[in-house]
């Protein structure tokens, strides 16, 4: 009915025929613009970028060990990656960039012996551990914290935060997480309804404090966000932590020579690899303590 119209008002297959091409022309271009949109906005991805000073205080010491590390969570994927940086100036700040036009690539460096890679939608993190002089690629899952939500609130980098507490693998830890970010945090630490953004063992042995955050939605590069870890060498927790007693016993054994009296390495890092009331550990210390005590008289 339309083009019957346009005839009769134009009553001329020249004007009818130029009237319809410049109507195709300009749906065509609506259809063009409108693809592109939709193919930029698949493109692209929403990260969050967290900077976290990382502090280890030997015990008897008074100054801690200090390092800086990155968290990423790329929003659409339901992914992350935790890894050691170079800090930069700019210190304690929150950014917000909606129209970042950086292009992201990620991608894997050396062993990445300084690296958690956390799948949101497989609700796995994996992680490597270090056993003597060689590392062992380890896959948790990531509802493995048991947290307790307290009232206490206090601000970091201007947002409002909540504090929990949980006991994990030999220490009680307090976390500070905001529910206006993602649910995230550094090194394995997750599991809340929001960012953690300060965490800490009551023991002062380690904590982490976010002192950068930028929002941005850049363009996906090249590479995939991919497992930067070969998952099929991983080991479950159980059987790297029944390695490494294994291990330990082993060392507490070696003789290499009728006086040597053995090595002992510690039964926790970050972690307890060997709990506290292990039977088995705790009589090979106990008989290689005896050792050393006849050996010094």
């Amino acid at each position: 009915m339309e083009i019957w119209n346009s005839y009769c008002h134009f009553k001329s297959p020249v004007f009818l025929f130029l009237y319809l091409m410049k109507k195709i022309t300009i749906t065509f271009f609506l259809v063009l613009v409108c693809s592109v949109i939709l193919s930029a906005q698949q493109d692209s991805l929403h990260i969050y970028q967290i900077k976290y000073e990382k502090s280890i205080t030997l015990t008897g010491s008074s100054r801690p060990f200090k390092s800086d590390y990155e968290y990423t969570k790329f929003i659409e994927l339901e992914k992350s990656i935790f890894s050691k940086v170079t800090k930069t100036p700019n210190t304690n700040t929150s950014e917000m960039s909606e129209d970042d036009d950086a292009i992201f690539f990620y991608t894997s460096s050396g062993k990445n012996t300084n690296t958690v890679y956390k799948d949101y939608n497989e609700n796995s993190f994996f992680a490597k551990h270090q056993l003597t002089s060689r590392y062992f690629l380890v896959k948790e899952d990531l509802d493995v914290f048991d947290w307790e939500i307290s009232d206490t609130t206090k601000d970091i980098l201007g947002y409002s935060c909540q504090l929990a507490t949980t006991k994990y693998r030999g220490r009680t830890f307090k976390a500070w997480f905001t529910s206006d970010l993602p649910i995230g945090g550094p090194y394995k630490y997750d599991g809340l309804p929001g960012m953690i953004l300060e965490i800490e063992s009551t023991d002062g042995f380690i904590k982490f404090e976010a002192y950068g955050i930028k929002n941005s939605a850049v363009v996906q590069g090249e590479n995939e966000i991919e497992n930067p870890f070969k998952s099929k060498d991983a080991y479950s927790w159980e059987d790297f932590s029944a390695l490494y007693k294994k291990k330990a016993l082993e060392l507490i054994n070696y003789r290499p020579s009728e006086n040597a009296l053995g090595t002992t390495i510690s039964r926790c890092a970050i972690e307890c690899y060997i709990k506290e009331d292990d039977k088995e550990y705790n009589e090979a210390i106990a008989s290689q303590q005896k050792k050393i005590s006849r050996y010094k008289n």
